[in-house]
This record gives C-alpha cells, sequence and structure tokens, in this order.
C-alpha cells in the first residue's frame, strides 16, 4: 500500500470514536487516514456490548441496517446479594451489538466517506516541530513510515501511548480503574428481552454483574469490580463462581478482559496539534462502564473542531482547546455527575441492598423505580445528601 506523505488528519485506532472522527472529518472534507494496529477492526473485542438506541440515533437513521439489527425493548432486573430480585419498573430501548460486525461497519464508513483506512499499522511515535503534534511513525509490514499531519486524533484506547507521548497525563487514579471480564455463553437459560444485574460484595465489590443476552440462548456474562478488589481476588474468580453456580452446563464462547476507566475525563484532552477521543480520554460512563456512544459522540466534536483548526490554520493547543469545551458541554459535565453517583452506589454495604429490594418489593410495580432506590439509598445514608448539591453545581 503507497501512503501519501501529508494528511489533514491522522486517526490513531478504528474504535467507534476513532472511526466517527475519520469518517466526519473526511465528510468535512478534510485529507484523512486512520491507523489501527491489529490485523481487523473490531477485534479483539473488549465490551460488554450494550447500548442504548437513543445513543446510535444520533448518529444513524432509524431506518440504519445497525438500528434494525438491534434494536430490542429490554426490561431490567436487579439481583440483590441475598438473592432477592427486583423487576423494575423501566423499559430501555436498548442493543447488545456484535461489535465486530459494528466496529468493522464503522471503519467502513469512513473509508466511503473518503477516509483511507490501513489495518495492521502500529504507531510508534509522534513527530513534533516547535513543541507541536506535527505526525507520527508507524510500522507496516515490516517497514517503518512518516506521515506528516495537520492534527493527530488519538483513538488508542485505555492505554494511549500516543497521549503519553504528546505530554497529556493520561494516568488514571487505581480506584478509577474497574478490572472487567466477560464471557459470551452459549446453551443457557435467558429471556432475550431482559437485562439482568447483580449485586453484592461477593458477586462484584463496588461493581456489578451483568448478563446480557445476545439470543434465547446465549448472553454476554461479565462483572467488573474495583481494581483495589482485584489484588486480593481476580475478577476472573468472580466470574466463575457465577457462572458455576448460575450456568454451570454452559459453553463459553469467547472471553474477554481488561481495564475499563471510571473516573472523570481527563482535565486536559487536546494539546498543540493533538486530541484524545473515547477510552484515551478517560471518556466513560464512570456508572455502567459504558463508552460506546461517548467515544463516538467525541469523535464527532473532534471532527468538528478539527475542520475548524484547519480552515482557521491554527492548530495551537489553544484553539484545539474548543474541543475540550465542547465535549463538557456535551457530555462532560454529565459524566462528572455519574462520577459522584459512583461514589454514592460505592458506599451502600450488602445488608442496605437486601433491605431496598425487599421494601421495594413489597409496593405496587409502578413504585419499583430507579428514583425509588435512590430515595431509600439516602434514606439509609443521610450524609449522603450532602453530596447533592456536588450534583446541581
Amino acid at each position: 500500500m503507497i501512503f501519501d506523505k501529508h494528511y489533514d488528519i491522522v486517526v490513531v485506532g478504528a474504535g467507534p470514536g476513532g472511526s466517527i472522527a475519520a469518517k466526519e472529518a473526511a465528510e468535512r472534507g478534510l485529507k484523512v487516514i486512520m491507523l489501527e494496529r491489529d490485523r481487523e477492526i473490531g477485534i479483539p473485542v473488549r465490551c460488554g456490548e450494550a447500548v442504548g438506541i437513543a445513543g446510535l440515533l444520533e448518529f444513524f437513521a432509524k431506518d440504519h441496517e445497525i438500528v434494525q439489527r438491534y434494536k430490542k425493548k429490554y426490561k431490567i432486573r436487579f439481583i440483590a446479594p441475598n438473592g432477592n430480585i427486583l423487576d423494575l419498573n423501566h423499559e430501555s430501548e436498548a442493543a447488545v451489538l456484535d461489535r465486530k460486525f459494528f466496529d468493522a461497519e464503522l471503519g467502513r464508513l469512513a473509508s466511503l466517506a473518503g477516509a483511507t483506512v490501513v489495518t495492521m499499522a502500529n504507531v510508534t511515535g509522534l513527530i513534533f516541530k516547535d513543541n507541536s503534534v506535527v505526525g507520527v511513525k508507524f510500522l507496516y509490514q515490516g517497514k517503518e513510515h512518516i506521515i506528516n499531519s495537520k492534527i493527530v486524533i488519538a483513538a488508542d484506547g485505555v492505554e494511549s501511548r500516543v497521549g503519553r507521548w504528546a505530554g497529556i497525563k493520561t494516568t488514571p487514579k487505581f480506584n478509577d480503574i474497574e478490572s472487567c471480564v466477560q464471557y459470551t455463553m452459549s446453551d443457557i437459560d435467558v429471556e432475550e428481552d431482559r437485562m439482568d444485574f447483580y449485586f453484592g460484595k461477593d458477586i462484584a465489590p463496588t461493581g456489578y454483574l451483568w448478563v446480557f443476552p445476545k439470543d434465547k440462548r446465549t448472553a454476554n456474562v461479565g462483572l467488573g469490580i474495583n481494581g483495589e478488589y482485584s489484588r486480593k481476588k481476580k475478577a476472573v474468580n468472580y466470574l466463575n463462581s457465577f457462572v458455576k453456580s448460575n450456568f454451570p452446563e454452559g459453553s463459553i464462547l469467547n472471553t474477554t478482559c481488561g481495564g475499563v476507566i471510571c473516573g472523570e475525563t481527563l482535565e486536559k484532552a487536546s494539546g498543540n496539534g493533538i486530541m484524545l477521543v473515547g477510552d484515551a480520554a478517560h471518556q466513560t460512563n464512570a456508572i455502567s462502564g459504558g463508552g460506546i456512544i461517548n467515544a463516538m459522540k467525541a469523535g464527532r466534536l473532534a471532527a468538528e473542531v478539527a475542520a475548524s483548526a484547519v480552515r482557521n490554520n491554527d492548530l495551537s493547543e489553544k484553539f484545539l482547546k474548543n474541543y475540550d469545551k465542547k465535549w463538557y458541554k456535551k457530555q462532560g459535565k454529565a459524566n462528572h455527575k455519574f462520577y459522584i453517583i459512583k461514589g454514592i452506589i460505592e458506599s451502600i454495604d450488602d445488608e442496605v441492598l437486601n433491605k431496598i429490594t425487599e421494601e421495594l418489593n413489597s409496593k405496587p410495580y409502578a413504585k419499583k423505580t430507579l428514583i425509588n432506590i435512590f430515595t431509600r439509598v439516602l434514606l439509609k445514608y443521610p450524609k449522603l445528601i450532602l453530596e447533592l448539591p456536588k450534583l446541581f453545581g
């Protein structure tokens, strides 16, 4: 493959955030190349794969294949530490994606928009001039290549080597890292229109365990726990205990594992000639750990700012900081509140969860809502009311 020496935009990483950034930058008339180090976009999968349909509709028409293929209404069920089941008065229109297909389709759309997409391209360093990022070095088929650019958009995941190379502080607090593991299991009994969430210190301390059905006999079964707890007992051991008790005859088709940053978005996600997108910028939802839609939103914003920066011939940190501002207004402010709520949730002990479940199960179905769960948590922990002003500040 022959590469040009100069591009307006180099996108590093072809996950949802990177592909949307490449697609929308190309649609704005920029010359774009997207470099993905793995041999195939979408592999390996590192995700629970569940997203809200409302998020997808920000990027696709309701009749688009991606929406129609996965859209479904899901009931939600909480299972308390003692096994009490709470069927929530809540129905969510969501999707459990096939990330291999989904990510590949986003990459294809970026290509159709005019971006050059290259797999097995391992970025090994940045090019600097006058304290500004002006390109990348990468290995492709055994040879080193250098590409000059006006802006680099780093969408290279939790590790984000690109961000570190650019001098951006990307190291999260240890307590903000969740250790996650998931099995895609078949030949198990699940309701294909119901998502289950399990809680408790013996199941997933400070986190939760999920069962996300993909069809009548197949589901993603996974959990995330705080990194502090994984020192004592590995996340996979918690998951194995659950599977042994609940799905002992099931088959494991796929295993996914890795770290998820459930903290605040980076205070600084841009610099001279560079912007960070998605997991690289810590843009996940601190409560759920979900990051697909957030990454896509960030990719779109990065493309908008990049196009404006190129038009104005201003690639400085001062100008690209507009990306940080747009992100905070679009999603960052909400993510900050989710982070506060996460701290509240982590303070709840098993006994309180059991009592709340018992109380709500004695109420009519209409009362079994998320807001009533939150209200009862505050009643059990009145000191948490002092945290509420932070949610509305």
